[in-house]
């Protein structure tokens, strides 16, 4: 879900924006009824300079938290999970429209994911764009680049599996991210930054860390048509986050 305090270790990617709408609205009193939000109140915005420029990255708690209950629910819809209560799924649903009609320039800059950093995150950054930095419970690893080379990098690994063939659901994950970066302002910067999820990690591990180099090195394999090179660098990846993804699916 979209922010459950420090119970669960989360990476985010973030989108700052020039001129990005916010608000301070609180999470829907439902969603913490229902024990889907542990906490959170609306958090300040996140502001960065870049180039001579401040660009913001908004909160907006209340609507991350009425968009991650809707798709978690859908998610698991017919699988007889029962994991989103059916009153909290429409409530949400219901309030969510409210939402957009009332504040239609809103957007979600910020999308969270607990124990791990998704593999399609990777395919948009550059491993020059990797930095090593102090947060708060050590060091932790963050990629910062312009939404214009983001979007040209998703889209030419969207195109590399798709001549490929067979890659149907990582093609299908990467293109919702495609659609995610579509809207934003062409002046904004892209970070991914492991945040808590590097503490999984021994410090020497993530110094050395090559996760993005290797994901570009499968694509550029899968390009040429080198698919023992491919697996081989997928493979890395895999094994080096192998103790993250189990963390994530048995949670």
């Amino acid at each position: 879900m979209c922010h459950y305090g420090n119970l669960i270790k989360s990476a985010t990617l973030r989108v700052y924006s020039p001129d990005a709408a916010s608000s301070t609205e609180p999470v829907p009193g439902f969603v913490r009824g229902y024990g889907i939000l542990l906490q959170g109140q609306p958090r300040a915005d996140l502001t960065l300079d870049w180039e001579g420029q401040r660009l913001i990255c908004p909160s907006n708690l209340r609507l991350r938290v009425l968009e991650s209950t809707v798709a978690f629910s859908n998610s698991f819809r017919g699988m007889g999970a029962g994991l989103i209560p059916e009153d909290a799924a429409r409530a949400a649903a219901s309030e969510l429209k409210t939402y957009h009609w009332a504040h239609p320039t809103h957007r979600s800059h910020i999308l969270t994911s607990a124990w791990h950093v998704p593999v399609r995150w990777f395919a948009g950054f550059h491993p020059d764009d990797q930095e090593i930095y102090e947060g708060e419970s050590g060091i932790s690893i963050r990629f910062r680049t312009p939404i214009s080379h983001m979007r040209q990098r998703v889209d030419h690994t969207l195109n590399v599996l798709g001549r490929v063939g067979g890659f149907d659901a990582p093609a299908e994950e990467l293109g919702r991210l495609a659609e995610w970066l579509g809207p934003f302002d062409d002046g904004s910067l892209v970070e991914l930054d492991y945040g808590r999820v590097a503490t999984l990690f021994e410090a020497a591990d993530l110094v050395v860390d090559d996760t993005c180099e290797l994901v570009h090195e499968s694509v550029a394999a899968l390009e040429k048509g080198d698919m023992l090179r491919a697996g081989e660098c997928y493979g890395k990846v895999v094994a080096r986050w192998a103790h993250a993804f189990s963390l994530s699916f048995s949670n």
